[in-house]
């Protein structure tokens, strides 16, 4: 893990003595979720004194500009968008277990994607929770369950009892480009009265990020709008007020700033119909890293499918399931086209020669 990136989580926060706040212990704040860029041209950092200390990521380099800028046409046209898409907004408040003994809570944001209660966040914002409570934009506070968890894909769905709420209406990301304008909603900071608004642009070309479970998020949209801790789960919505992405992390603000990042809503909406219904995605698995012509296997995990079948550390998978694999990145979007009980075919190359191995794909495990 990169100490470039963080998840945008709520830090403590003042409270009134009877509900004291401490720092969260969910997912991982300064230095969270995200590694390194690996797309998109390489970032290189100096020290004090110059030298240049890292070279992250190299990639395509390239920014495709099809159309003219989709832009909020009018500063009057933000209030209109406020109020079509923060009703649909919630605030997110967990109760987690702490080393101390004591419970500890933590904050992040929200929206709701059906009218009978499905609430779309990151999966970093809920992981570990004993207790989940959602505040609504008319200030009701109802407990909510999880429903399911992606933690690869760092995405939850959790339920509330209600009925006839306000829905978000969902985008199409892959349609973006930099140089959108975008409004990013959320419970920054956790601060009390209400939630944020901030408006910026698609600010960069699509990226992948490596997460700190070994698994990368694909095609995350880089934006300049300003998000802060709390944000995480929250929705990144275009000029229309539709839902294009998921704010999931920022780069550090020690080595940047106003460079956040939101999980596409086109790629997070098949998970996120899967969580509703409560089916499981398929598992290999294997952590992976970039290698050249494939993806290098960091670790096998015990008694995964890809232990069963023989797959070691070392090994570079080239294909899986007829799937060419040229990076890390497409290991698991290869998955993602199978189903818990399929039976894939995994090309490998081990000591310069290439061997062909069966995997027997399993349901993934809800741990992460």
């Amino acid at each position: 893990m990169s100490e470039l990136f963080t998840h945008p989580e709520a830090p403590p926060v003042p409270r009134p003595p009877t509900h004291r706040w401490r720092p969260a212990v969910f997912g991982a704040l300064v230095g969270g979720l995200c590694g390194a860029l690996v797309a998109s041209g390489a970032l290189v950092l100096l020290d004090d004194d110059g030298d240049t200390t890292r070279v992250v990521g190299t990639g395509q380099g390239t920014t495709e500009i099809d159309r003219e800028s989709s832009t909020i046409a009018e500063e009057g046209d933000v209030a209109s968008i406020i109020a079509l898409v923060q009703p649909a907004v919630v605030a997110i408040t967990v109760e987690v277990d702490a080393p101390t003994g004591e419970p500890d809570e933590g904050a992040g944001t929200g929206f709701i994607v059906s009218e009978d209660g499905f609430i779309v966040t990151n999966n970093h914002v809920v992981a570990g929770a004993e207790s989940i409570e959602v505040a609504f934009a008319d200030d009701v506070t109802i407990d909510a369950d999880v429903v399911g968890r992606d933690a690869p894909a760092d995405l939850a769905v959790l339920k509330v009892e209600a009925s006839g709420l306000p829905v978000v209406e969902i985008g199409d990301s892959d349609a973006v480009q930099v140089g959108d304008d975008v409004i990013a909603i959320g419970n920054a900071l956790a601060l009390e009265g209400g939630l944020t608004v901030t408006r910026g642009i698609i600010s960069g070309p699509p990226r992948e990020i490596p997460t700190e479970i070994g698994t990368i998020l694909e095609s995350v949209l880089q934006t300049d709008a300003a998000i802060n801790r709390g944000n995480s789960g929250g929705p990144l919505v275009d000029a229309a007020g539709r839902v294009i992405g998921i704010n999931t992390a920022i780069a550090d603000p020690a080595f940047a700033q106003n460079v956040g990042f939101a999980i596409p809503i086109s790629l997070a909406q098949p998970i996120i119909e899967d969580l509703k219904a409560g089916r499981k995605p398929a598992f290999l698995g294997v952590a992976t890293d970039t290698a050249t012509d494939g993806a290098v296997v960091t670790d096998v995990t015990d008694g995964s499918p890809a232990e069963e079948a023989g797959i070691e550390e070392g090994d570079i998978i080239v294909e899986i399931g007829g799937t060419p694999i040229a990076g890390p990145s497409d290991v698991p979007a290869a998955i993602r086209e199978h189903d818990p009980g399929d039976e894939v075919d995994v090309v490998l190359r081990r000591d310069g020669e290439e061997l062909t191995v069966q995997a027997s794909l399993v349901e993934r495990p809800d741990s992460g």
